[in-house]
């Protein structure tokens, strides 16, 4: 619980910006360093595969229309648009997926608390390259965001999103802490910004949210509210000022959207970076589907499963799992959005592609597919409350026509802090989500610049090399 004694010395925001403020790239250890790389490598990949998505050419599209000064470039495009519009078409592209990284609590069955902390690269990329910022920076400043997300997300009692919130709305205060310290704000210029953006960037769950078909807003509104926190700093540096008690302050955000300040509750600092807990995904599809998916595939590349081999599957996992991704609207999706969040369909999607699900398993044909929708009928879900604690193990059994039963449980999927992918696979995954977009050797040029960003004097200097082939030409394109 937050100490009420403490409160008059200083605020929880400003206690958050002075800690963001002390991260120094000289003084982080080499492992961090290395795992920043990796995963602004991993967003990346994200943000190049969803490139042709319409929700992403559309944002691109606004952006273009509404892009200001040009002082920041469009992922995969030469154009560049304003700051704001930059992260927001950016973090839509980083989304649309599912396919980016992601850091999660278990709090009680049912419940957990969790962000996207990668939604807030497109702010360090936009901010960092109006700044002319060095790599050594942007990566201290990523650092810095990622340990903000993390001490909140993990303060609240039961999460964000039980609440009726969405997870994004963390993402002012990491806007503020990236834009911050790309644009030297001291620690009060830092916590005005945390509370203008946070007071004025509050998400609703109906984004994410059971009994609700999910449309194309679930890919913005991260981009939406971490921009607001980086246009925060922009006033804040200008002298402009926010509510400081932003957080345990009345109407605040611990009293809004967690019931009560007594449901935030300030956790000692972990031994390690909570950006080294984060979780990369093997698959594109949400975050708690990545175990059961694992074991399925395992299972049916272990056995050559074939969709005819299949009687039943049954998915015996976390409740959160089973109210998440069982949720009947998404039991037969009919978009992207809605089918990476089906345990339903994804269990049949591994079945039919034997168990190589990639980007491009995603298709109208494939949501209409109907050996996909009589796999679906043969998909159970089962909670099981030992897993509750260790999302997002399952055990995944599978009976087969011929009446075998197949059984696998896999308690850190690839990905996991426990079981990494290795620079090779990050590769991989981006030539997956590359796919004729970039030749070869562009895309070991992206790689090798991502994994030695810390030598980029410029950050800037990153961006040209994103741009995809096969591009439209538009209207005030730089040649």
């Amino acid at each position: 619980m937050f100490d009420h004694q403490k409160e008059a010395f200083m605020s929880i925001a400003r206690e958050l910006s002075e800690a963001a403020l002390n991260i120094r790239y000289d003084n982080l250890p080499t492992e961090v360093i290395r795992e920043t790389k990796r995963l602004i490598l991993d967003a990346l990949s994200c943000a190049i595969g969803a490139f042709d998505a319409e929700p992403c050419r559309i944002c691109r599209e606004v952006a273009r229309e509404h892009g200001g000064a040009g002082v920041a470039t469009l992922i995969g495009e030469r154009d560049k648009v304003s700051v704001s519009q930059a992260i927001i078409a950016n973090e839509t592209m980083v989304r649309y997926l599912d396919f980016n990284d992601v850091l999660y609590f278990p709090k009680s069955p049912g419940k957990i608390g969790g962000a996207h902390p990668s939604d807030a690269l497109p702010a360090a990329l936009a901010v960092g390259e109006r700044e002319h910022a060095s790599g050594r920076e942007v990566i201290a400043a990523l650092v810095a965001a990622y340990e903000t997300i993390g001490r909140i997300v993990d303060a609240t009692a039961e999460g964000i999103t039980p609440m009726g919130f969405h997870h994004g709305s963390v993402m002012p205060f990491a806007g503020a802490v990236i834009a911050g310290r790309l644009l030297g704000l001291d620690a009060g210029q830092m916590t005005n910004a945390m509370g203008i953006g946070a007071s004025a960037a509050i998400g609703l769950g109906i984004n994410d949210a059971e009994g609700e078909e999910y449309n194309n807003t679930k890919n913005i509104a991260d981009g939406l509210m971490a921009e607001r926190g980086v246009f925060a700093a922009y006033l804040a540096r200008r002298g402009f000022t926010g509510p400081e008690r932003i957080i345990e302050g009345n109407k605040g955000f611990a009293h809004s959207l967690l019931r009560g300040v007594e449901n935030y509750i300030v956790k000692p600092l972990p031994n390690d970076y909570y950006l080294m807990r984060t979780k990369m995904k093997f698959f594109p599809t949400e975050s708690t589907n990545q175990g059961h998916l694992a074991a399925t595939t395992l299972l049916v590349t272990e056995h050559g499963l074939k969709p005819d081999d299949i009687a039943e599957v049954v998915l015996r996992m976390s409740k959160r799992t089973v109210v998440h991704n069982g949720d009947p609207v998404k039991k037969y999706p009919r978009n992207k959005e809605g089918a990476d969040h089906s345990a339903y369909f994804m269990t049949a999607l591994a079945i039919v592609t034997g168990g190589c699900v990639v980007p491009s398993s995603f298709s109208d044909a494939a949501y209409a597919d109907p050996v996909i929708h009589r796999l679906i009928d043969k998909v159970q879900l089962e909670h099981g409350p030992e897993y509750d604690a260790i999302t997002p193990a399952p055990l995944v059994t599978i009976r087969t026509t011929d009446g075998r039963v197949l059984a696998k449980r896999v308690d850190h999927p690839r990905g996991t802090p426990e079981n990494r992918m290795s620079d090779s696979e990050l590769r991989d995954k981006f030539v997956e989500c590359a796919g004729e977009r970039m030749p070869s050797d562009q895309i070991d040029q992206v790689v090798e610049t991502c994994l030695a960003l810390d030598v980029l004097d410029d950050i800037g200097g990153l961006m040209p090399l994103l741009a995809v082939r096969f591009q439209h030409s538009h209207p005030g394109s730089a040649s």
